[in-house]
């Protein structure tokens, strides 16, 4: 198929599917054909002596090395980041970084500790902190009151972070 752009008439290559100079076309040819060969998966013109490599580092599967399963390249990073058991999440209670395989577990240890809430001295469970935070019968009644709340809290706050470097130290003397 010939093509006139501008002053120059092209033909399409039947193996590259290019534009190709007309007076280049016969020459280019033999050269496409000796040398290139189309990626059976992407389409990409691919050096021949290039093919295997170019399948390895583009679409072949790869192991996951935090799980080992063989993962398909194109969903390589949702797996990683996502889908894979073994990558690391945070506790939405402790924020202590563990392996999702073991998060629901923990949560479910992790969510029945309780907390003192300041503004009505009731114990409530971190897994109910929110909803009751949003229906806490107590309120603060004065600034003196609200002082000791912050005060509190506050103290609290630092009491829990201690414990979580506690913890992890712990855990990092354990693994060694």
């Amino acid at each position: 198929m010939e093509t006139a752009t501008g002053e120059e008439i092209t033909i399409v290559c039947n193996h590259c599917d290019r534009d190709i100079p007309s007076p280049n076309i016969d020459l280019h040819r033999v050269h496409c054909a000796r040398n290139l060969e189309k990626c059976k998966i992407c389409g990409d013109m691919v050096p021949k002596k290039h093919a295997e490599e170019h399948f390895l580092n583009t679409h072949a599967p790869i192991a996951c090395s935090m799980c080992q399963e063989t993962i398909e390249r194109e969903i390589f990073d949702s797996h990683k980041g996502e889908i894979c058991p073994k990558r690391i999440v945070t506790c939405e209670f402790c924020e202590f970084p563990l392996p999702a395989v073991d998060l629901a577990e923990h949560q479910e240890v992790c969510g029945n500790r309780t907390e003192l809430c300041y503004q009505c001295n009731s114990y409530v469970r971190l897994r109910e902190r929110y909803n009751h935070e949003t229906k806490c019968p107590g309120t603060v009644l004065n600034n003196v009151e609200s002082s000791r709340y912050i005060y509190s809290y506050l103290h609290c706050v630092i009491f829990e972070t201690l414990l979580n470097l506690y913890i992890l130290a712990k855990l990092i003397l354990w693994n060694g």
